[in-house]
């Protein structure tokens, strides 16, 4: 008998009838988070274009848009073809694409979205010129800056300004802007070493873009940001929109930077063992909890510590006498410390309003790793 992968679960199903761990999402605080997001970008001049790679589902992302969004991020281009199929039309894929079949696929998906692509590399801006011009389509091109992360991005000044004049020489390509995310700034925890330091990076960033409009090329859109500098880069004279992804369920590291939004998702759990007195043992290894950053928190249940994590276990420590009641069957619910990998682990979310089940949403941007 095949293992059934649907939950077939009714609407109103109560919390602790819930099979786990699974990933559940309070209703209610994601949709303050969405809100608050949104409400902060209204009258701005940077747009808010949320990131994917957080929750990979196409349903969240379509109340992120309603609520203010211009459209989305996504990491991989089988993401971004996992939101397309659910309706999103509007993605900026902050990756570079490289290789034929890759290619072949970003340009089915530009007959079919807007859709726009980071590059940093002479040779990508050709083989995407030649594909685009094959399939008849205008990508648009965002040339990727490195502001300091250095993972991807040309330098700043004269190397983005010498790929930038090639995009725009290059037939099929349409040069949108410049994307410049400060990615490894999200996670500093003083605000104001934050704040210098994401100013310092944007400034680089934006004088690149002067001087490629100095050399008589438009630059529309400057793309940046995450949840960490939303309310920093945000405000950047010269940034056009914000990648903010993690603010709308948040996370435990987050937690640490920010407390502008609150936790929406958590994981469902159950005590399968009591070992010892001060011990008990969740069903919440590292197939669906990541262990990449550490440690996820405890909800509500004060004197209960996370200790160690293998592929199916989650130890916890009891610290105290109310704490050592726990016993198998009962549900542990814990904050995830990275939301971004914890998801990707999961099937389905499991839609959450005042301890009840309201809808159960595909992750449908789960395993698009390529």
């Amino acid at each position: 008998m095949a293992y059934d992968l649907s939950p077939n679960l009714a609407p109103g199903t109560q919390k602790k009838d819930l099979d786990t761990p699974c990933y559940l999402i309070d209703l209610d605080v994601m949709e303050r988070n969405i809100e608050k997001m949104a409400a902060y970008f209204r009258g701005r001049t940077a747009n808010l274009r949320p990131h994917m790679k957080h929750h990979k589902t196409p349903e969240i992302a379509l109340k992120q848009i309603a609520a203010g969004a211009i459209g989305v991020c996504c990491q991989k281009l089988g993401e971004a073809e996992a939101m397309a199929d659910g309706g999103v039309d509007n993605i900026l894929i902050t990756y570079e694409i490289i290789g034929t079949a890759k290619i072949l696929r970003l340009m089915n998906l530009a007959k079919r979205v807007n859709l726009m692509v980071t590059v940093d590399d002479p040779d990508n801006v050709a083989d995407l010129s030649q594909a685009a011009q094959a399939a008849g389509v205008d990508l648009g091109i965002l040339v990727d800056v490195n502001s300091g992360q250095n993972r991807c991005g040309i330098d700043p000044g004269s190397p983005a300004v010498a790929l930038a004049q090639s995009v725009a020489k290059s037939p099929g390509l349409v040069l949108n802007g410049l994307c410049g995310y400060e990615g490894h700034l999200q996670s500093v925890a003083d605000l104001e070493e934050r704040t210098t330091r994401a100013r310092e990076a944007m400034s680089r960033v934006t004088a690149t873009a002067e001087a490629i409009r100095k050399d008589g090329i438009d630059v529309e859109i400057v793309s940046a940001g995450g949840t960490g500098t939303y309310n920093i880069t945000g405000d950047y004279p010269g940034v056009t929109e914000v990648q903010a992804g993690s603010y709308v369920l948040m996370d435990a590291s987050y937690r640490k930077v920010l407390h502008d939004f609150d936790l929406a998702g958590t994981i469902l759990s159950t005590v399968i063992s009591r070992g010892a007195p001060d011990r008990a043992v969740l069903d919440c290894g590292m197939k669906a909890l990541s262990s990449d950053q550490w440690p996820p928190l405890v909800v509500g249940l004060p004197g209960v510590e996370v200790g160690g994590i293998s592929d199916e276990h989650l130890s916890v420590q009891l610290t105290d006498s109310d704490s050592r009641q726990l016993r198998p069957g009962d549900q542990v619910e814990l904050v995830p410390a990275h939301n971004d990998t914890t998801v990707h682990l999961h099937d389905h979310l499991f839609a959450m309003r005042a301890g009840e089940l309201e809808m159960v949403w595909v992750v449908a941007g789960r395993g698009r790793i390529r």
